[in-house]
């Protein structure tokens, strides 16, 4: 898949740590982050990392407090405390398209079950 779009949902320490890193390397991510967008949309993003850190200028992250303002994607990363899994249908679902792919980075058990039963 040629330049695959990458939906990051829960960009906190985890997922931004993740989405940044993507970023540095050409992919185009997609952050969601109610906490912190605000934030990342005026200073961009700064990673502190024993493989060495970086800055991702403002201009250079789509960052989104609402999930029906991104793009439908092809890779969708959950990275959400699993306190808010019950969010998962309205944070997940507008970014889903039929052959988008989910990865679950998140901590707990049943997620996989819960993102299956609302996603298949």
């Amino acid at each position: 898949m040629e330049n695959p779009i990458i939906a990051v949902i829960g960009a906190g320490a985890l997922g931004g740590y993740y989405g940044a890193r993507l970023i540095q390397h050409g992919h185009c991510v997609h952050l969601l982050s109610a906490s912190d967008c605000a934030h990342v949309r005026r200073n961009g993003l700064r990673i502190h990392s024993r493989d060495g850190d970086f800055d991702l200028a403002a201009s250079e992250v789509n960052i989104y407090d609402d999930p029906h303002a991104m793009p439908k994607a092809d890779l969708v990363i959950i990275t959400l405390k699993t306190t808010a899994n019950n969010r998962l249908g309205e944070l997940v679902g507008p970014v889903v398209k039929a052959d988008s792919i989910l990865l679950t980075l998140q901590n707990g058990l049943g997620n996989e079950e819960l993102l299956a039963s609302l996603f298949g």
